[in-house]
């Protein structure tokens, strides 16, 4: 029989299996989107001789934009904890009774089970890397691609330097962060307030880092923001100064990155999501020697889910990241807008 509770009282009463297997799957993870975005968290579970079994953690949006169930939202991946395929049925209809007017939406990279479930249909994917970082700092060098050493050399002969960077250098990394989205992809950047959270979860109890790369002149141009769960260092979140590109900083940061975890005795490097047309980005991940795999998004819509309203969502987004719009706007949109895009 599906049980369910609310995410903060199954983390009081329950003994969830594999929880905090990695980043996304985090007890520290989730308090970040929950301080954040408030974020409606759901569990629910299947018992078997007094003990967890099986189990799903899912958010539930509602708002003018759309109704959702999301097997995770805010997370490159999410991979539930069930033990079989015909637990899967039972947690997809104890979703279907509880929500029948709600699409689901799942963001699957190692469950296997849920790709084989008839209930769920593939949306689309995206590609995931991980470096193995195993052997000396010397060997993870060779591993990579001559391309990627090129740049990395190119970046120092240029006087670029990268540092372990201060809470007082956040606002500069989010400036960055902030153009990049607004004037290359035409996106919404995260409010300022997530990577607030993230530094007091992770930064502030020495379990995560930004390095910072600075032009010759001590100019701020490119940052990358590395989260640490168990043995893997996540590359989470990277920008730069789209001037400052033939300086090759994105390399030398990475580089220093690989150092960083190779210094923490981390054994893996999780590279985490990349659209699949974003060939570029794809070919820099695998030149560091990194090897990919799919993350499937996998939904279900009912036959008279009427609830989707992309459209506005677009036409926000276009507005709001014009070139006429001001930066302090954009941060302000953010604000408001990134809550409804759970």
């Amino acid at each position: 029989m599906v049980k369910t509770l609310s995410f903060q009282a199954a983390s009081r009463s329950l003994t969830l299996p594999a929880f905090n297997k990695n980043l996304f799957a985090s007890a520290d993870w989730l308090k970040v989107l929950d301080k954040t975005y408030r974020l409606k968290m759901f569990v629910k579970y299947i018992e078997r001789e007094g003990k967890v079994a099986s189990y799903i953690i899912y958010s539930v949006v509602k708002n003018f934009l759309e109704w959702k169930i999301c097997l995770l939202s805010y997370c490159d991946y999410f991979d539930s904890h069930v033990e079989t395929l015909a637990d899967w049925r039972d947690f997809f209809e104890s979703i279907r009774k509880d929500y029948p007017r709600y699409r689901i939406a799942i963001r699957n990279l190692r469950d296997e089970l849920v790709r084989k479930s008839p209930d769920f249909k593939v949306l689309s994917k995206e590609r995931f890397h991980l470096l193995d970082l195993h052997g000396s700092t010397e060997e993870v060098w060779k591993r990579t691609h001559d391309s990627f050493k090129s740049a990395v050399k190119q970046a120092q002969k240029a006087g670029v330097t990268v540092k372990r960077c201060g809470q007082e250098d956040l606002p500069k990394f989010y400036q960055l962060h902030l153009r990049l989205r607004k004037n290359k992809y035409r996106l919404f950047p995260q409010p300022y307030r997530f990577f607030e959270n993230i530094w007091d979860q992770y930064m502030t109890q020495d379990r995560g880092a930004l390095l910072g790369a600075f032009d010759s002149k001590g100019n701020f141009i490119a940052g990358n923001i590395y989260l640490i769960c168990h043995n893997t260092l996540y590359y989470k979140f990277n920008t730069s100064s789209l001037e400052s590109l033939q300086f090759r900083p994105n390399n030398f940061l990475f580089w220093e990155g690989m150092k960083f975890a190779k210094e923490r005795n981390l054994e893996y490097l999780d590279l985490g999501s990349s659209g699949m047309e974003q060939k570029g980005l794809i070919l820099f991940k695998e030149h560091t020697g990194a090897q990919g795999q799919d993350i499937t998004h996998l939904g279900y819509a009912p036959p008279d889910y009427k609830f989707s309203q992309k459209r506005i969502l677009k036409i926000m987004t276009r507005t709001f990241t014009l070139p006429v719009v001001p930066d302090f706007m954009v941060k302000i949109g953010s604000h408001f807008i990134y809550p409804y895009l759970a």
